[in-house]
């Protein structure tokens, strides 16, 4: 497969901010790498200054004139809420607008994983980034102020719900228990043919991605209510060889993943072409709230898409839980989105 679409079409992002989650391995490192090359100053999202240095020096070697110094450590836990609430006082505390969110961190693990509040497939793909994103809004909103602006927000999502969720899969995405228990069954189809192909969890992981989706479909609601012009887009980068890609896979079938597949750094056009493209601003009619497949087409990952009871259900249960986990160690509220 090769892209349509590459970063040397990208526009002049000198004096634009950008924020980017999972930014020092993968498709992120790339993704960080283009919008400096173009301009951008950009926070890099990580749980440690050494990963962070590391992506940096790798950068460096790749292109010893590489602009790193438009490079900011951000550190960043997204499964952890304190650590995502001290990344967005950080930030406030050096910049007034934000012009670009790449919500790009995502997990996937087995279907037992470490105890903690919440699911943690669960938070790091979606809630960490729910609580991250109510955060920044207020420098989002800011930016929309500025002269022509151009606020995006993109979410990485990924095109497995259409492939291990039924069409008629019944999610549990309105009640609390859906942080908890995100899988509330598995489908047959899992259970008696691809788990024997799969080491990682890919239901559990594809209902996280579903409420990805879902909360940009709410976030766009409610910017368009404020008359905000901002775009909120979730995207499947397409696929893309990474260490990570390979390990879902049981390590017998893995070299099916290494066919035909993008290079970590065309995986990272996708989310380049959503941030920054002249085509979804020009149509933002079309374009706001969607999905996109590689690269720009706008489709219905999967029906529940389009139930307006799960999306107005994910994110009341979401801000609910998020309060009362803030309230009972008085971190207070999340703030309105407005």
């Amino acid at each position: 497969m090769t892209p349509t679409w590459t970063p040397d079409n990208m526009p002049d992002l000198t004096g634009r901010v950008v924020i980017v989650t999972g930014s020092n391995k993968g498709l992120g490192i790339h993704t960080v790498k283009h919008l400096a090359k173009h301009g951008a100053k950009v926070y890099c999202g990580a749980r440690s200054k050494e990963r962070f240095n590391k992506a940096q020096q790798q950068l460096l070697e790749e292109d010893t004139n590489f602009p790193h110094d438009r490079l900011v450590f951000l550190k960043l836990d997204l499964g952890n809420i304190d650590s995502v609430m001290d990344a967005v006082k950080e930030v406030k505390a050096n910049e007034s607008s934000i012009h670009i969110l790449i919500n790009g961190a995502g997990m996937v693990t087995g279907q037992s994983s470490k105890e903690s509040e919440w699911d943690e497939v669960m938070t790091v793909n979606y809630v960490g980034h729910f609580v991250l994103t109510n955060g920044l809004f207020p420098l989002l909103k800011a930016a929309c102020a500025e002269k022509n602006p151009d606020v995006r927000v993109v979410s990485i999502a990924s095109n497995t719900p259409g492939i291990f969720l039924p069409k008629n899969y019944e999610f549990g995405l309105t009640t609390p228990a859906c942080f908890h228990k995100v899988v509330p069954y598995y489908p047959w189809r899992w259970e008696y043919l691809l788990s024997q192909f799969f080491g990682m969890d890919m239901v559990r992981y594809s209902v996280a991605k579903v409420a990805t989706m879902l909360f940009i479909k709410g976030l766009q609601q409610r910017v368009d209510e404020h008359n905000l012009p901002i775009l909120c887009l979730s995207l499947n980068p397409g696929g893309v060889a990474t260490d990570g890609a390979e390990d879902i896979l049981k390590p017998l079938f893995r070299p099916l993943l290494r066919v035909g597949r993008l290079t970590p750094d065309q995986g990272s056009y996708h989310s380049l072409w959503a941030a920054t493209a002249k085509e979804p601003r020009q149509s933002f009619g079309k374009f706001k709230g969607s999905y996109l497949e590689p690269i720009g087409v706008t489709t219905t990952q999967h029906p529940v898409l389009d139930d307006e009871e799960q999306r107005q259900g994910l994110w009341d249960v979401t801000t609910a839980e998020v309060n009362r986990n803030l309230d009972s160690r008085g971190l207070g509220f999340l703030a309105e989105w407005k």
